[in-house]
């Protein structure tokens, strides 16, 4: 039994070949499993407190981790850059929190165009502090990408109104959070991060919690709250193993299939109109967003072997 656990665990954690597809599969999954994720907390902001649901998905996201670790038993060093991890941890739960709080106060497609901003703060810290230089043609494309961005939101966010500081934190958070998983990836197993990024958070509104909770009507709910923290666990796994297989601006960059599915589920589960003028700055982000990967992942820097 413990063979075959321990083979399991080498072959996620430690492959022996990284080929392009699998980062390309790591990266659109975890990603996928963000915009389930915000999708579920959006829709459970209507019938809970959102600090409830946020509770949900940091306390059954350590559960997850938990019984991860039981059954695959992985060598995992808690120790190791102690305080980057918690560094890391904040801001995780910064995002988080505000994340599912702008969830509750904007369209989910306006939430995700904002949210591209990270890509860009993301490769700016790598070039400054990694040496991950973008090509020129990778600057224009992503300065392409940003425009588009703009272009997308146009007068549909309330760009005076004071609840705008909630979808701004997150990407500021979220690309710091990126840059420092690269940092600690290095030469860290990504359980431990993703591990005190869920026992910090569960620990915050486990607290708050215990004076503010309102009791659920149906017991459908509960489901829900396990699937935030299961959702949470996966993505996050996900990502971090891309990260490490291949290089930090080529991974982040496949957050732009998060358009899609926002778009799809924002149409079809909120029932939200389709704006023309909002397809037309999302299919340039995607466009330019490609592009970049493409220019971006020939660079002899991006370590994946075909």
């Amino acid at each position: 039994m413990a063979s075959w656990r321990g083979n399991v665990i080498k072959i996620i954690i430690v492959p022996q070949q990284t080929p392009l597809f699998n980062v390309i599969l790591l990266a659109a999954g975890g990603f996928f499993m963000f915009v389930c994720m915000d999708s579920t907390a959006k829709y459970l902001g209507t019938v809970m407190p959102i600090t409830q649901a946020i509770w949900g998905r940091f306390f059954f996201h350590l559960i997850s981790i938990i019984v991860f670790f039981l059954f695959f038993r992985p060598k995992v060093n808690l120790k190791k850059n102690f305080k980057l991890q918690i560094i890391r941890s904040v801001l995780m739960v910064t995002a988080t929190t505000f994340m599912f709080h702008s969830l509750q106060k904007f369209d989910l497609v306006d939430i995700y165009v904002v949210f591209f901003t990270a890509p860009l703060i993301v490769s700016l810290l790598s070039a400054y502090f990694l040496k991950d230089f973008l090509t020129f043609k990778g600057i224009i494309l992503i300065l392409l990408s940003f425009g588009s961005i703009i272009y997308a939101l146009g007068p549909s966010m309330k760009i005076f109104s004071m609840d705008l500081i909630f979808p701004i934190v997150p990407p500021i958070c979220w690309a710091l959070y990126q840059f420092l998983t690269k940092v600690i990836s290095t030469d860290n197993d990504p359980f431990a991060a993703i591990f005190y990024t869920s026992i910090l958070g569960a620990i915050i509104f486990s607290i708050y919690m215990s004076f503010y909770w309102m009791p659920l009507e149906k017991n459908i709910y509960w489901f829900y709250l396990i699937l935030l923290g299961v959702a949470g666990f996966v993505s996050h796994s996900l990502i971090i193993y891309a990260i490490q297989l291949s290089n930090l601006s080529f991974v982040t960059n496949f957050q732009y299939s998060q358009l899609v599915w926002s778009t799809i589920i924002n149409f079809m589960i909120f029932g939200v109109p389709i704006d023309v003028n909002k397809i037309y700055g999302v299919i340039g982000i995607i466009v330019f967003g490609i592009l970049f990967i493409k220019t971006e992942g020939s660079k002899k820097k991006v370590k994946i072997k075909n």
